[in-house]
């Protein structure tokens, strides 16, 4: 992590104040308005529990470092909430986009981490997702995929507005999406709405 280190001196925004080999040396250093860079390639459930602890924190920002192959890992920090994930192969730019980016409040994955996110599910995990969605709810997917405003929908369904909005919320909430777009992508790459 020297590069990073160098990268985080070199911003005028960051000043290192400490180190530590594992998280539970963090333990030693005030957090308060703490940006936490820690490496979790190799990790264990414990550190998992940790970082838990961290983000629970006021005034602490935590940037992780990732192994890429991980997918599991991966999803689950963006379920809890983590705003920056980075992999061991980021350039220098897209260090400095992220620590930017976490200091500014905002959301930093990098592209390879992105990729991960966006990838459609195995046929067993999809098979799990599409049993989590009613069929009114596949219903109404269809409808925003091909652009209907919420209006629109309700007025096709016969049904209010504000069950279309509880339709898209309940269907974010089960697939572990944060956004419409997000929904929109994984039902078409995952074959359950087609065009």
């Amino acid at each position: 992590m020297m590069g990073w280190k160098q990268i985080i001196s070199d911003s005028p925004h960051f000043q290192i104040v400490g180190t530590s080999d594992s998280l539970e040396g963090l333990s030693a250093l005030d957090p308060t308005g703490t940006l936490i860079l820690a490496d979790l390639s190799g990790s264990n459930d414990h550190a998992l529990a940790k970082i838990t602890d961290l983000i629970h924190l006021p005034h602490v920002d935590v940037l992780l470092v990732v192994d890429l192959s991980d997918h599991t890992l991966i999803q689950q920090l963006k379920e809890m909430g983590i705003r920056g994930i980075l992999t061991t192969h980021c350039d220098a730019q897209e260090i400095k986009s992220a620590l930017e980016s976490i200091r500014l409040g905002k959301r930093f994955y990098c592209g390879d981490i992105l990729d991960v996110l966006m990838q459609p599910k195995t046929s067993e995990q999809q098979t799990k997702n599409d049993e989590l969605l009613s069929a009114r709810e596949i219903e109404v997917l269809e409808w925003i995929v091909k652009g209907l405003t919420t209006n629109q929908i309700a007025d096709k369904l016969n049904i209010s507005s504000h069950t279309i909005n509880s339709h898209r919320k309940n269907m974010l909430k089960k697939l572990g999406l944060t956004s419409p777009v997000e929904l929109i992508v994984y039902a078409v790459k995952s074959g359950l709405v087609n065009l």
